[in-house]
């Protein structure tokens, strides 16, 4: 996606966590923050996450900002982001915040991350230390009594970089986006072969996020409206990739045609 690309639906795996306590008692509103994506090539991927400092500007305090910690309440922090495709998502926190504006979000990574391919593990350290604070700029107004959802998306296909062959080695350059769950719509479909890894890409002419399949071929965007071109990427070069373009409507939820990739002559 995701482009955090950080979208949101039925959720496998979902930890649900208390409320910071607050004594104040001024209006409020729920914030959710929801994990997706996967990897494609990869046989699984773990990424270390400890939670989410989301800094807001409360109303009346515009000059002044604060910071409210989503902590991922988890006893084992790493999580396995090779299940978040299609319907799965997770959520890393819950709790309520003043109303005002949301205006940035630092994801908190701790060092503790790795893939396995082929069956064997391959240890993931960060290209840089500072690199265990990722902060995405936003812009979000927040209500009272609403409930708001905002998707991180931890884009594996620009996070994950080989550094040397001999031997083979990774490291983890984490990039997320941000984005919020207000107004989107969901773009989806199902690729054949199920056997291949493929990655699917959408842009809107301007930025391009990325998504994969789940094991029965399934994938999800969730969008705002536009005209957007897909390109479909097989990973195999037996077989031939594939380019379309598609208008989204607001409000109206667009599921493709079944996409078979075709084998080369």
């Amino acid at each position: 996606m995701k482009k955090l690309h950080f979208y949101l639906f039925p959720i496998v795996c979902v930890l649900f966590f208390a409320s910071c306590e607050d004594p104040d008692s001024s209006p409020r509103a729920l914030l959710n923050l929801i994990l997706v994506d996967s990897p494609a090539k990869w046989d699984s991927v773990f990424v270390e996450i400890k939670g989410v400092d989301v800094e807001v500007l409360v109303e009346g305090r515009e000059s002044q900002s604060q910071i409210f910690f989503f902590e991922y309440k988890s006893g084992d922090k790493r999580i396995k982001v090779s299940e978040l495709v299609g319907d799965n998502e997770l959520l890393i926190g819950r709790s309520e915040l003043p109303i005002g504006q949301i205006i940035n979000a630092t994801i908190i990574l701790g060092d503790n991350h790795s893939m396995y391919l082929k069956e064997k593990k391959y240890v993931l350290a960060l290209s840089d230390l500072s690199k265990n604070r990722i902060s995405l700029s936003t812009a979000i107004d927040v209500e009272q009594g609403y409930s708001y959802d905002i998707y991180l998306d931890l884009d594996l296909e620009k996070s994950i970089v080989q550094t040397s062959e001999s031997p083979l080695t990774y490291e983890l350059d984490p990039f997320f986006t941000l984005s919020d769950g207000a107004g989107k719509t969901e773009l989806s479909g199902t690729l054949k072969p199920t056997t291949l890894y493929p990655a699917i890409y959408l842009s809107d002419g301007t930025d391009t996020i990325s998504t994969h399949t789940n094991t029965s071929g399934k994938f999800i965007f969730k969008i705002q409206e536009g005209n957007y071109t897909l390109y479909f990427d097989p990973k195999d070069e037996l077989y031939q990739d594939t380019t379309f373009s598609i208008d989204v409507a607001a409000k109206e939820d667009t599921v493709l045609k079944q996409i078979t990739f075709k084998k080369k002559p």
